[in-house]
């Protein structure tokens, strides 16, 4: 009987396996909610410039400026959320069990441009 030795997978080697599997499963969440943070921190900076247009010349109502202020706000938890992802990948239990920063709720932004009619959230 002849052995095929490089048929042989040892435990290291299936746990290794597995820690790739794991590793490349964190990278690909984490590069999503990158993804989805800096989508929204684009689309809220976009309304707040807009707004900001309008204040400038004189046009923004009353309205408009109360809007820029919440959503301000709410940019900066987006930023906040952005970097401590950053951070998530100095954790002790990276990517076997991360720990994720809670993503902050997602504004409603009725006129915003850079979403279409199929787009709106």
């Amino acid at each position: 009987m002849n052995i095929d030795w490089s048929q042989l997978i040892t435990k290291a080697m299936k746990d290794a396996a597995i820690q790739a599997a794991q590793l490349t499963a964190a990278k690909a969440d984490l590069a999503a909610r990158n993804a989805r943070a800096l989508t929204q921190i684009t689309r809220i900076q976009d309304r707040v410039d807009t707004i900001g247009f309008g204040i400038d010349i004189g046009e923004a109502t009353a309205e408009e400026e109360v809007e820029q202020a919440a959503l301000i706000v709410k940019l900066r938890a987006w930023k906040k959320y952005k970097y401590d992802l950053g951070k998530v990948t100095t954790q002790p239990t990276w990517y076997q069990a991360p720990v994720w920063p809670v993503e902050p709720p997602i504004p409603e932004i009725i006129a915003a441009p850079l979403l279409s009619e199929s787009d709106a959230i």
